[in-house]
């Protein structure tokens, strides 16, 4: 059957390390990143959200007063803007901007990078700081990042932005890489993903063919990233107690790469999951405002804010637009009571326990697995999917247990 594609844009960040840089080229780096910081900060002081207002009030002066390449000036621009957008959007009462750290991002017009002959670091990355001067720096890759800077060498990827990170007195270059993938234009099935404090993730299937038929509900517990989560929080306290501070920042970042690695597992199984039905599109309820909205028990809250539903969403999107498949977002009023509607026959009712018992039709059924069909179905009738027939019980759920 012949399909129209459509396309989109999909990026990916690839981090490499400087390898030894002289001492020269670290006060380079160090002596732009505080130029860069005090611009960022004079830029916020016109509490603008407008790149265009700031370049034309602003851009002149800023090339008078720093010591920058213009490009620079210009990234420091819409650093400045993301970065108010971005406080304003979850600001807390009256809560104050103080900008406490920044990175420093290149464009194309300020930087270069190239592969060489060298064995130990062929891969060196050229920077323009200001109207004079630049530096060379050779970066190391791990094996699976190696392997996506090969892809874009060979063309697969094109090269965007470099942004240089200063972490624990060590220096990155987060690659940002980006391409243009095919996407059918006209989904055959659908894939609903819910989230819950429970079951941190849940799938089930819909096809065309048969709208009123859930397939393969499976669950994603989380259980790694709870015990990671609450190891973790154990031992920042016993530090806390014993006003060890700087040891509760190192862990910090240890807790973040174990829980990043869990969240890449449960992201690539859940693709799979997908690419198992044809013409797959996943949708997911949109994640906006949700800490906020929800208000529990202490305890409670504390469990749900600690899981990243956001970040295992944005790796799930770029994961799955890497296979071709689509991923779309359904609003807060399309997901309304979708814990509480029976997806049977639509009736409205309480929830208590894991299971959703529905008092009009008498349907019993896992209620995080409820939620995620009537989440399918959403998308179904925004997509005229559908019949007027009563939908029939969907199969009997897997458990995947990591």
């Amino acid at each position: 059957m012949f399909h129209v594609s459509m396309q989109k844009d999909v990026q990916v960040t690839v981090v490499g390390k400087v390898f030894k840089p002289n001492r020269l080229k670290v006060l380079a780096l160090n002596r732009t990143l505080s130029e860069y910081f005090r611009l960022v900060k004079w830029y916020l002081g016109f509490n603008s959200k407008s790149k265009s207002v700031l370049h034309e009030n602003c851009y002149e002066e800023a090339k008078r007063r720093f010591n920058l390449n213009t490009a620079l000036i210009q990234t420091a621009r819409d650093k400045a803007v993301e970065v108010l957008k971005s406080f304003e959007r979850n600001r807390k009462d009256d809560s104050i901007l103080r900008l406490k750290r920044i990175s420093i991002l290149f464009d194309k017009r300020c930087y270069s990078f190239s592969k060489t002959t060298n064995v130990l670091t062929p891969y060196w990355l050229t920077l323009s700081l200001n109207r004079r001067e630049r530096i060379s720096l050779p970066i190391v890759f791990g094996e699976k990042q190696k392997e996506r800077i090969e892809e874009a060498f060979r063309g697969e990827w094109q090269f965007a932005t470099v942004e240089m990170v200063k972490r624990c007195g060590e220096w990155y270059a987060h690659f940002v890489l980006t391409k243009t993938v095919e996407l059918p234009d006209k989904p055959e099935t659908v894939i609903a993903l819910d989230r819950g404090e429970h079951n941190l993730a849940v799938a089930v299937a819909i096809s065309k063919n048969n709208p009123n038929k859930p397939m393969k509900g499976q669950f994603w517990r989380g259980q790694e990233i709870k015990r990671i989560r609450g190891l973790y929080g154990h031992i920042r306290r016993k530090l806390q107690e014993k006003k060890l501070l700087k040891k509760v920042k190192e862990l910090k970042g240890k807790e973040r790469c174990k829980v990043n690695q869990q969240l890449h597992i449960i992201a690539n199984e859940i693709v799979e999951y997908a690419k198992q039905f044809p013409n797959p599109v996943i949708v997911m309820e949109n994640l906006n405002g949700i800490r906020s909205n929800f208000k529990k028990s202490k305890k409670l809250n504390k469990r749900f804010h600690s899981l990243p539903f956001r970040k295992l969403q944005t790796i799930i999107e770029y994961k799955a637009l890497l296979e071709g498949i689509e991923v779309r977002y359904l609003t807060k009023k399309e997901t309304r009571n979708t814990s509480k509607t029976c997806h049977r026959c639509g009736h409205v009712a309480q929830v208590k326990g894991r299971l959703f018992r529905c008092t009009k039709c008498g349907m019993e059924y896992d209620r995080d697995l409820n939620a995620c069909i009537n989440i399918a179905h959403a998308l179904t009738r925004r997509m005229g999917w559908g019949s007027s027939d009563t939908p029939e019980l969907s199969e009997v759920a897997k458990c995947v247990k990591h």
